[in-house]
């Protein structure tokens, strides 16, 4: 007897730790802390809950020197990160490759306090997104808690039908400053609210594939 295991619709996460990022992350900080400043909260009709999200030019727009070289640092290894994650997502949902790929990136900062949070949501008009983590508070790194963890959602609309005993239909992923997690745009996610002192600190972004 011969059995061929076949896995339907696989869904992906990429979770990869940046090396020498430590005094970026320290300039990153600063820089969004400065924009919380300056810049109006463009929280407002999205998933993020009392605290700030900065507007979606953040890897685009002008910033200061200082800030800028760390910028441009996370956004080469954001464009790694993404090449790579493309080529697991084209093989895995499309019947055959493309002739040419072209990468649209944008990005926000988010700062969460004591109490914030975001709710459920998706990242609409985009096919990748994912998450750099900066600065976490105490509390986002405990195990067994899910205080300041993204969480990812079964994506399967029927999957909790029936329930396996301990079915898992929920993944959770600490904000380790240093990571990076990508994930498909599609995938339900949220972060929960933490209390105590820090500041989880992170930037978001998205990439639209555009193939032929």
């Amino acid at each position: 007897m011969t059995d061929e295991i076949i896995s339907l619709f696989p869904t992906t996460l990429m979770k990869r730790r940046l090396a020498g990022m430590a005094e970026h992350n320290i300039a990153l900080a600063s820089m969004i802390r400065g924009l919380e400043t300056s810049q109006r909260n463009a929280s407002s009709g999205t998933s993020t809950k009392g605290g700030f999200q900065s507007k979606e030019d953040l890897l685009s727009g002008e910033h200061p020197l200082a800030h800028n070289v760390s910028l441009q640092a996370l956004k080469r290894h954001i464009g790694d990160a993404v090449q790579d994650y493309a080529g697991i997502l084209i093989r895995q949902e499309c019947a055959h490759d493309p002739q040419s790929v072209n990468f649209t990136l944008w990005g926000w900062g988010v700062v969460l306090r004591q109490g914030n949070w975001q709710g459920h949501h998706v990242h609409a008009g985009a096919n990748i997104s994912g998450v750099y983590y900066i600065a976490t508070p105490p509390a986002t790194l405990e195990e067994g808690r899910d205080e300041g963890k993204i969480s990812f959602f079964d994506p399967r609309p029927r999957a909790n039908m029936a329930q396996l005993l301990t079915q898992k239909t929920r993944h959770a992923e600490a904000p380790v400053p240093g990571d990076m997690v990508v994930f498909p745009s599609w995938l339900e996610h949220s972060v929960a609210p933490f209390q105590g002192a820090g500041e989880r600190i992170c930037i978001a972004f998205n990439v639209r594939l555009d193939m032929a």
